[in-house]
C-alpha cells in the first residue's frame, strides 16, 4: 500500500512539474518580449546593447532547458523509418563545425562505406547525437579534437564520440547520462538524459568509458 501511495505522488508531482514548466515557458515568452524592446531602446548604446543581448541570450537558454525538461517529462512517441544513418552522422557533424571552430576544436567525422540501413526516427535520434556531439565539443581543450565514428560491428552500428577533456572517473562515466545525479542541471545535463532515453527507446544502448591518455569517448549502439 506504501509502495502504491508513493508512485500515485510520483506521477502526480510529475503532472504539476509538467504544468510549471509549460507555465514558466509562457513567462518567458513575455520576457524575452521585454528584452527585445530592451535590444531597440539601447540600439544607440554599446553597453546597453550589449547587456540586452546578454539578457536575451540567457532567456533563449532557459527556454531551451525547459523544453528538453518538457520533453523529458511527457511520453517518447517515434516514428520509425528505414534509413542510412551515414548521412545523418556527416550532417550533425557539419553542422557542429561552427561550433567546434568557435571553441578552437578540431572535429573529425570517419564513417565506414556500404553499411546497411536501419530503422529509425530522424528528427529524434539527429537531436541524441548532435547533444552528445556537442558536448564532446564543449568538453574538450583549446586546439583539441574531437573524434566520430561510424562503422558496424556484428549485428549492430557503433557510433563512437571522443573527447580529449577531462578524464572522469568511473561514478561520473556511470551517470553522464542521468540528470538525477549530475553536478549541474544544465542544458548539456538535459540533453544527455534525453539522448539516453531517444536511443534506449529505439532498443539501442549508450554508455561513457575513459579515452586514452585523456577525455571520454561515448559509444551508442544501434541494432541492426
Amino acid at each position: 500500500m506504501i509502495k502504491d501511495n508513493e508512485e500515485e505522488v510520483l506521477i502526480e508531482t510529475g503532472r504539476m512539474a509538467a504544468r510549471l514548466i509549460h507555465d514558466f515557458k509562457n513567462q518567458l515568452g513575455g520576457l524575452k518580449l521585454y528584452a527585445a524592446y530592451l535590444k531597440k531602446r539601447f540600439a544607440d548604446n554599446p553597453e546597453g546593447l550589449e547587456i540586452a543581448e546578454k539578457i536575451v541570450q540567457g532567456l533563449n537558454e532557459m527556454a531551451d532547458q525547459a523544453a528538453t525538461l518538457s520533453k523529458l517529462s511527457r511520453p517518447l512517441e517515434l516514428r520509425i523509418e528505414a534509413a542510412d544513418l551515414k548521412p545523418v552522422v556527416e550532417r550533425i557533424a557539419g553542422n557542429l563545425q561552427s561550433r567546434s571552430q568557435a571553441r578552437k576544436v578540431k572535429l573529425e567525422c570517419e564513417v565506414e562505406p556500404n553499411l546497411p540501413q536501419i530503422s529509425f526516427d530522424l528528427p529524434h535520434l539527429s537531436a541524441a547525437l548532435e547533444a552528445v556531439i556537442a558536448r564532446a565539443i564543449d568538453s574538450s581543450p583549446e586546439n583539441g579534437q574531437v573524434k566520430v565514428s561510424l562503422k558496424r560491428q556484428s549485428e549492430m552500428l557503433l557510433i563512437e564520440i571522443a573527447d580529449e577533456g577531462e578524464s572522469l572517473d568511473e561514478q561520473r562515466l556511470q551517470t553522464l547520462f542521468d540528470v538525477f545525479v549530475s553536478d549541474r542541471i544544465n542544458k548539456t545535463s538535459l540533453g544527455l538524459a534525453m539522448a539516453r532515453r531517444i536511443i534506449e527507446k529505439h532498443g539501442g544502448r549508450i554508455a561513457a568509458r575513459p579515452a586514452s591518455p585523456a577525455g571520454t569517448v561515448v559509444e551508442v549502439r544501434l541494432s541492426l
